[in-house]
C-alpha cells in the first residue's frame, strides 16, 4: 500500500508515529541503561560493556523492529476484514503502514539504544565518570521525550517528563542491583 503524502508530512509524522516513538526511544534506552548499569554493578569493564551493549541494541532493533512489523501488520489485517463495520476504521488503515512504523521503531530504538553507551563508548577512562554521564544523559533524554510525548498529545509537559523518568528510573537501579548481586554470587573480581 501507497502512504498519500499527508501520512509522511513532518507535522502528521509526529502524531501518527508517536507509538512507534516513544516505546522505541524510551525501551532503547532503558534496555540498555539496565543492561549497561547491571554490568558496571558487575564490575566489568568498559570494553565488555561497549560489546555487550552494542550487541543488546543490534539484537533490540531486529526485534523490535520486526515486532513492530509483525503486529501492526496483523492490526492493519484485523481492522481490513472489519472495515465495512465504520468509515473511521478504513480512514485509519489508509494511512497506516507496517513497513513505516518498523522503519520508526527502528530508527527510534537505535537512538534510544546509543543513548547511554555513548560515555562508554568514546573513551572516558573512569567507568563510575562513564556511569555518571550514561545516567545523565539517559535522564535527560528520558525527560525530553516525556515532554515531546505531551507536546504532540496537547497533556502537561513538566509532569509527563518526569513520569517517563520515574518510571524509567527503577529498572536502572534494579539493573545495578542486579549486577552488584551478581558480583557477589559468582565472585567477580572487582
Amino acid at each position: 500500500m501507497r502512504l498519500r503524502p499527508s501520512a509522511v508530512s513532518p507535522r502528521r509524522f509526529g502524531a501518527d508515529s508517536i507509538r512507534e516513538l516513544v516505546f522505541g526511544i524510551e525501551d532503547g534506552v532503558v534496555q540498555n541503561m539496565t543492561l549497561i548499569a547491571g554490568m558496571v554493578g558487575a564490575s566489568l569493564s568498559n570494553q565488555i560493556i561497549v560489546i555487550a551493549a552494542a550487541i543488546n541494541a543490534i539484537a533490540g532493533v531486529l526485534s523490535m523492529s520486526m515486532g513492530t512489523y509483525l503486529s501492526s501488520k496483523a492490526e492493519r489485517d484485523v481492522a481490513l476484514a472489519k472495515s465495512d463495520e465504520s468509515a473511521e476504521v478504513g480512514h485509519r488503515i489508509n494511512g497506516d503502514s507496517p513497513l513505516r512504523d518498523a522503519l520508526v521503531m527502528a530508527g527510534a530504538y537505535t537512538v534510544g539504544a546509543v543513548v547511554p553507551l555513548l560515555p562508554f563508548a568514546f573513551g572516558i577512562e573512569s567507568r563510575a565518570m562513564s556511569m555518571v554521564a550514561a545516567v545523565t544523559l539517559t535522564a535527560l533524554t528520558l525527560f525530553g521525550l516525556g515532554v515531546g510525548k505531551a507536546i504532540v498529545s496537547e497533556q502537561r509537559r513538566i509532569r509527563s517528563g518526569t513520569a517517563m523518568l520515574a518510571l524509567a528510573s527503577v529498572a536502572g537501579t534494579a539493573g545495578y542491583l542486579i549486577g552488584i548481586a551478581t558480583r557477589a554470587v559468582f565472585g567477580l573480581e572487582v
